[in-house]
């Protein structure tokens, strides 16, 4: 036979020692050595590396598979490594760091608090965070908050800021009330109606079905955006502020090219208990074409008209309009029985007013109508999530986008492989803390 012969690789196992600072040397564990890049144990001694002050024992990859991927990247040699770069020692650190992922990401703990809590540096977590984003942003699309269609039908939409560099920055969240997921996001310096429809629209791009419900408080903006959408909804309406006892729900038709909208005035503890209740409603119609607009100026005669006594009443101040209902609509009375999500309602009522509080007994059974789908998250976002590094709007909504990615899909940090080396000083710290108290003065050794 001419050549060389070829050597049989075998399977190659290495200890990992900790060494206390007297010098004494305890076995940790044992690890088979594997590539890092392709993760097989077809591998080799290939002398020794510097590593720091002292030379350690060096490995190179024998894949075949490995070394063509590599070529094709332009480079000639296979991959070498150390122990402590190696699959098995990666994949441990990995184990150590998923904790980690889920404080920082899941759990929106401060950077402090985790650097204190795995012993490392608070720039080593800012750093981590960065590189678990880039991560995400590689493993999924961050404008894909969710990985397949949900179900939802309803959504609840709601607004809270953050200030940058002393500017309000608006977090506009639209939740499913369904699966509980952040179905849509937008940070923007405002909060208009064009704002709300580019949420409404990416959380209807997130669903199986078209969206028919929406809920949120008394912000214009919101109530204009359900409104123009041009198709049947119901639009839940509550009081943001105390107290928070009225609520409104608006149902929207389209008839002949008017609009009918049919405003309902209930309490917000309406489907919380069996009982009898009280409620108001109101019907409107608006022309979808509008009327022509009037002159300019002041009408002919009008300054010389003479002028009506005033009333002597104080008008009430504040806003008009959300909750006239409850002064101006009709009375009516429904039976609420929320264990069996049913409605009965008194006679001659119109059937949209039925319809719309059949929808409402569906989401709001046995609890008070309100908002806290979205409300909870966006109060966890404000005092929870702390910007570090540059902040303009980009850099906010793509920390934002990965934070509730993870929330979406806890399963996501199963698959996340970060790039970022770590030091074995990480792994044996989180040792001393999660597995082994008693020990101290320990360092891990090659």
């Amino acid at each position: 036979m001419i050549g060389r012969k070829f050597k049989k690789l075998v399977e190659i196992w290495r200890t990992i020692f900790v060494v206390m600072m007297s010098g004494v040397q305890n076995p940790l564990l044992k690890i088979k050595i594997r590539c890092p890049d392709c993760g097989s144990p077809m591998v080799g001694p290939n002398g020794t590396k510097k590593s720091g002050k002292r030379r350690v024992e060096s490995f190179i990859c024998k894949n075949p598979d490995c070394l063509k991927k590599k070529r094709k990247k332009g480079r000639k040699k296979a991959r070498q490594f150390i122990k402590t770069t190696s699959y098995e020692f990666k994949e441990l650190i990995r184990v150590k760091l998923k904790a980690l992922y889920e404080d920082l990401l899941r759990d929106g703990a401060k950077n402090k608090t985790i650097a204190k809590k795995y012993n490392v540096s608070p720039s080593q977590i800012s750093a981590l965070r960065t590189e678990i984003e880039t991560a995400i942003e590689k493993h999924r699309k961050l404008d894909s908050l969710v990985e397949v269609s949900q179900l939802d039908k309803a959504i609840a939409v709601d607004e809270t800021f953050l200030k940058i560099e002393g500017k309000k920055v608006y977090i506009i969240i639209a939740t499913g009330y369904s699966s509980r997921k952040v179905l849509g996001i937008k940070v923007s310096f405002s909060r208009n109606e064009k704002d709300m429809r580019e949420v409404f629209d990416e959380a209807e791009r997130n669903t199986r079905y078209r969206i028919a419900t929406v809920t949120s408080d008394a912000w214009s903006s919101t109530i204009s955006m359900v409104k123009n959408l041009g198709r049947e909804m119901i639009h839940i309406i509550h009081k943001h502020k105390k107290p928070h006892d009225k609520a409104v729900i608006k149902r929207y038709e389209y008839i002949d090219g008017e609009r009918v909208i049919t405003t309902i005035g209930v309490k917000t503890n309406v489907t919380k208990k069996r009982a009898k209740r009280q409620g108001h409603y109101m019907i409107t119609k608006e022309s979808l074409n509008p009327p022509p607009s009037k002159k300019c100026g002041r009408p002919k005669g009008s300054k010389n008209k003479r002028k009506g006594k005033t009333s002597g009443k104080k008008k009430k101040r504040g806003r008009k309009g959300i909750f006239k209902v409850f002064d101006k609509g009709k009375k009516f009375y429904l039976k609420v029985d929320p264990y069996r999500k049913t409605v009965k309602l008194s006679k001659n009522l119109p059937a949209s007013v039925g319809a719309a509080l059949a929808e409402v007994i569906k989401l709001f059974a046995r609890k008070s109508i309100q908002n806290n789908v979205s409300e909870n998250l966006n109060s966890i976002l404000k005092s929870h999530l702390k910007l570090c590094g540059p902040k303009t709007i980009e850099t906010v909504e793509r920390r934002i986008r990965a934070f509730i990615i993870v929330r979406n899909d806890p399963e996501i940090l199963d698959d996340i492989r970060i790039a970022r080396n770590v030091r074995g000083s990480f792994y044996i710290n989180n040792l001393k803390l999660i597995e082994l108290p008693n020990m101290e003065n320990w360092v891990m050794s090659e």
